[in-house]
C-alpha cells in the first residue's frame, strides 16, 4: 500500500515537473489570466454600478422604456378577456402582447407596431413568474444585470472568432470602458442613470458581438438567432447589425438574411407596409437624421473622443493598430466611419441604402463602436504577442487598467451622487406623490380623458418629481400626458405641440380633461380645482371626452410630410370648435372633381385643386372650411373605455346627415376597427389625425372603436414560430452549417 501511495506522489510530481516544463504551462496561464479578466470587468461593472438597481425615479430615456413595460403588463391582463379558449389562444394573447396600443403620449399610438416589443415581453413574463419587488424595481435590476454582463459577450465573440483567452480577456476588460462625450453609442453613458436610458439598444447590444461573430466563422444558424435577438431588441441596431454580417460573412448572408428575415417578418413587413403612419418629425434635430460630416468624425476619431472622451487615448491607438492587423474589422471599421459621415457628406446617396432614408444615422457611431470592440483587443495581441512570458504581459494589463478604468470610474462616481440626491429628493415628495396618483386615478376612472401638467418651455420644466419633470414621470406611470415626446413617431407628434393652454377650446379638441400643476402656477380661468397639497394642484376642464361628433367638410390629400402647416392653421382657427373636421388622405389621386370640396398638398405650403390651379396656403386659406352651410351634429349621449383598447359610444342622429362624423380622439392607423349597430365600417382619418367613423343614419347607434392587431402581422406571426421552430430543430441535429 506505501509502495503504491509513493509511486502515485512520484508520477504526479513528474506530471507536475513536465506540465511547468512545457508549453501547456504557458497556456494554461494565458487561460487563466484570460479568465480572470473576464471575471474582473464584470465584477467592477457589478461594483461600480450596484446603485443604478436602486433609483426611485428616472431622469430620461428610461421612462419611456418603463412605460412600454408597464402598459405591456396590462395587456397580459388584457388579452385573456378578449381572446376565446380554443387551441388560437396562444396565437391570440401574443398578437396583442406585439401589436397593442399606447396612449401615454401623442394622442395614442400602436408603439409595438414599429418599435421593439420583445424585452418588454419578456421582461415582464419573468417579473410575472418570479414576483420580485415591484415592476418598476425588476426593470432596473435587468438592466443593471445586461450592462454588467456585457463584457461576458463580448469574451464570448472574441473566443469564437479563434483568438486567445487572454485576448478574449482583454476585450472583456474594455468592453464597458468606451468613453464618449454622449454621443449614443455602446459607453456606459447611454445606459447609466445621469446618462439616456437607452435599454433597449442595451438588449440588442448583448447579442451584437456574438452575431458579428458567429458570421465570421460561417455558422449560419447561430448567427440567424443572434442576429434576429439583436434586431428584436432595437430596430436600429439590428439594421446596424445586418449590414455588418453582410460584411464580415459575405459568402453565406444571403442564408443569414433570409432566415433572420422570417424570424423578424411578422413586424418587419408591417411596419414597412404602413409606413405613411410613422412619423417623419420636424421637431428632431437634423443632426440626428443626417449625422455629423466628414471633418467633425474624422476629426473626432483622431483627438479620441469616438473612443476615450476625457483621457490619454489608448484605446483609440489600439483601434488604429489593429485596423493594420485583421482586414476583416479593418473593413467593417472603415464602412462605419464613412456611413457616420451620414447625409451631411453623402447627401442622398445614403438613400441608395434600404431603409436609411428615415433612420437616425447618428446612430451609425454604434457601427464604430462595434468594429471597435474587435480591434482593440487584436491590436494589444499584435503589440504584446512576442512577449514569449505571460508574467510580463500582466504589468502591461494592469498599467491598461490604471489608463483607462480612472475615467470610467470618475463618471460613475458623479452617477452614484446624483442617483443618491434623487432618491433623497424623491422620498422629500412621495407622499404627495402617491396622494397625486391616487386621486388622479380616481377622477380618470370616473371621467377619462388626458393630463397636462405644463411643458418643458414652460412652467412644466420647474415642476419636478425629484429631477423629473411631472409631465414625464405621469406618463412614465400609465397616465396619458401631452406635450411631451419621448417619441416622435405617432403622426401626432408635431401638431400636438399647437396647444395653446389658454384656449379652452384646445382642450376639448384633445380631450385635456385634467392639469397637474405647481401650487404657485396661475390658473387659467376655465379650471376647475379638485384637489391639492403642498406640492401640487388638481384641476378639471370640460370636454366632451374621448368620443366627439363633427361634420367632415373636404378631404384633403397629402404626403405624411406635408400636413403640419395646414393642421397648425385649422388648429388656432375655430373650425374644430365648430365641428368641421375634414378628411385626411394619403392617395395621389386627389385632387378631382367629386361631391365634397378636395385638394392635394404638393408640398408644405402648397396646394393644388381640382381646377388645376395651385395656391400658397398663407396667403389663400382654403375655403373648404366653410363648405357646410347648416348641419345639426349628432349627440354623444354617453361613452366608455376598455384599457384604451376599446371605445364604445351611444350616439343620437337628429335627422340624415350625409357627412356627420363620429370621432374618437386617439391617433389614426389602419388597424383601429369600427362598428355601427355591430356592422363593420371603415375608419377614416379625420383632422388633426384622429379615428373617425361617418354616421349617416337619424337614430341612435351604438358605435365602438377597437384596436385589433393587424391580421397580416398575426400571419406573419405564425410563420417566424414556425421558422423558430424549424431553425432550433435544426440546431439540435447539429446542422449549424
Amino acid at each position: 500500500m506505501k509502495d503504491n501511495k509513493r509511486k502515485v506522489s512520484q508520477n504526479f510530481s513528474r506530471a507536475i515537473i513536465r506540465v511547468s516544463e512545457g508549453v501547456s504551462t504557458k497556456k494554461f496561464w494565458a487561460n487563466f489570466v484570460g479568465f480572470a479578466l473576464l471575471l474582473f470587468s464584470i465584477g467592477f461593472n457589478l461594483w461600480i454600478y450596484r446603485l443604478e438597481p436602486t433609483a426611485k425615479v428616472d431622469p430620461n430615456d428610461n421612462h419611456f422604456q418603463f412605460a412600454l413595460v408597464d402598459r405591456t403588463n396590462q395587456i397580459f391582463d388584457f388579452a385573456p378577456k378578449n381572446c376565446s379558449k380554443k387551441l388560437s389562444f396562444v396565437i391570440c394573447h401574443l398578437s396583442f402582447l406585439i401589436d397593442h396600443w399606447v396612449p401615454n403620449w401623442a394622442e395614442g399610438y400602436n408603439l409595438p407596431y414599429y418599435y421593439s416589443h420583445i424585452p418588454q415581453i419578456a421582461i415582464v413574463a419573468f417579473w410575472r413568474s418570479l414576483h420580485i419587488g415591484s415592476l418598476f424595481q425588476f426593470y432596473h435590476w435587468v438592466i443593471y444585470f445586461l450592462l454588467s454582463l456585457f463584457p461576458l459577450s463580448l469574451f464570448l465573440a472574441l473566443r469564437i472568432t479563434g483568438l486567445s483567452w487572454i485576448t478574449a480577456g482583454v476585450g472583456a476588460l474594455i468592453g464597458s470602458q468606451i468613453s464618449t462625450d454622449g454621443f449614443y453609442g455602446l459607453d456606459p453613458a447611454s445606459f447609466l442613470w445621469r446618462g439616456y436610458g437607452l435599454s433597449s439598444q442595451l438588449f440588442a447590444m448583448v447579442f451584437l458581438p456574438l452575431a458579428i461573430a458567429f458570421a465570421l466563422r460561417g455558422k449560419v444558424i447561430p448567427t440567424i438567432l443572434t442576429l434576429a435577438a439583436t434586431t428584436a431588441g432595437h430596430l436600429g441596431i439590428g439594421i446596424i447589425a445586418f449590414i455588418s454580417v453582410g460584411i464580415v460573412g459575405f459568402r453565406k448572408v444571403l442564408w443569414i438574411w433570409v432566415g433572420a428575415g422570417l424570424l423578424l417578418a411578422y413586424w418587419i413587413i408591417p411596419a414597412y407596409l404602413h409606413n405613411n403612419y410613422h412619423n417623419f418629425s420636424v421637431w428632431d434635430p437634423i443632426w440626428k437624421f443626417d449625422s455629423y460630416g466628414a471633418k467633425e468624425v474624422i476629426t473626432r476619431l483622431f483627438n479620441g473622443n469616438l473612443f476615450d472622451f476625457g483621457r490619454f487615448p489608448i484605446l483609440t491607438i489600439l483601434v488604429l493598430v489593429g485596423l493594420f492587423v485583421n482586414r476583416n474589422f479593418a473593413i467593417l471599421f472603415i464602412f462605419w466611419v464613412l456611413m457616420y459621415f451620414g447625409r451631411t457628406t453623402w447627401g442622398s446617396l445614403i438613400d441608395l441604402v434600404p431603409f436609411l432614408k428615415e433612420f437616425h444615422q447618428s446612430r451609425f457611431i454604434v457601427g464604430i463602436h462595434l468594429a471597435g470592440l474587435f480591434l482593440i483587443p487584436i491590436g494589444f495581441q499584435f503589440l504584446f504577442q512576442k512577449l514569449k512570458n505571460i508574467f510580463l504581459v500582466i504589468p502591461i494589463i494592469i498599467l491598461f487598467i490604471f489608463m483607462i478604468y480612472p475615467q470610467t470610474t470618475r463618471y460613475a462616481k458623479h452617477n452614484d451622487f446624483l442617483i443618491n440626491r434623487g432618491n433623497a429628493d424623491y422620498q422629500k415628495v412621495e407622499d404627495d406623490v402617491d396622494s397625486l396618483f391616487l386621486n388622479l386615478k380616481s377622477y380618470l376612472s370616473a371621467r377619462p380623458g388626458r393630463v397636462f401638467a405644463g411643458r418643458g418651455g414652460s412652467w412644466g420644466r420647474d415642476f419636478r418629481v425629484a429631477e423629473t419633470p411631472y409631465y414625464m414621470f405621469l406618463s412614465t406611470h400609465g397616465i396619458s400626458t401631452v406635450l411631451w415626446m419621448p417619441e416622435t413617431w405617432s403622426p401626432s407628434s408635431d401638431t400636438e405641440q399647437f396647444f395653446s393652454e389658454n384656449q379652452p377650446k384646445d382642450y376639448v379638441l384633445f380631450n385635456i380633461r385634467y392639469v397637474v400643476a405647481p401650487p404657485n402656477q396661475q390658473p387659467q380661468s376655465f379650471w376647475k380645482l379638485l384637489k391639492e397639497s403642498p406640492t401640487w394642484k388638481l384641476y378639471e376642464v370640460e370636454t366632451e371626452g374621448y368620443i366627439s361628433s363633427g361634420v367632415r367638410p373636404a378631404i384633403v390629400s397629402s404626403s405624411k410630410e406635408n400636413f403640419i402647416n395646414l393642421v397648425h392653421l385649422w388648429i388656432q382657427s375655430d373650425y374644430h370648435k365648430q365641428g368641421l373636421y375634414p378628411q385626411l388622405i394619403f392617395d395621389k389621386d386627389y385632387p378631382k372633381n367629386y361631391g365634397l370640396p378636395n385638394f392635394r398638398m404638393l408640398d408644405e405650403v402648397t396646394y393644388k385643386v381640382p381646377d388645376g390651379s395651385t395656391h400658397n396656403l398663407f396667403s389663400e386659406v382654403p375655403s373648404y372650411m366653410l363648405s357646410v352651410d347648416s348641419y345639426q351634429l349628432p349627440k354623444i349621449l354617453s361613452q366608455e373605455s376598455d384599457s384604451d383598447m376599446v371605445f364604445k359610444a351611444k350616439v343620437e342622429v337628429k335627422e340624415d346627415c350625409k357627412e356627420c362624423i363620429v370621432i374618437l380622439k386617439q391617433t389614426f392607423h389602419p388597424s383601429w376597427r369600427a362598428t355601427i349597430d355591430g356592422k363593420p365600417v371603415e375608419p377614416i382619418t379625420a383632422f388633426p389625425f384622429f379615428t373617425a367613423v361617418k354616421l349617416e343614419s337619424a337614430g341612435t347607434h351604438e358605435v365602438i372603436f377597437s384596436y385589433q392587431p393587424s391580421g397580416i402581422k398575426i400571419a406573419l406571426l405564425i410563420v417566424s414560430v414556425i421558422s423558430l421552430g424549424a431553425l432550433f430543430a435544426l440546431t439540435s441535429t447539429g446542422q449549424n452549417q
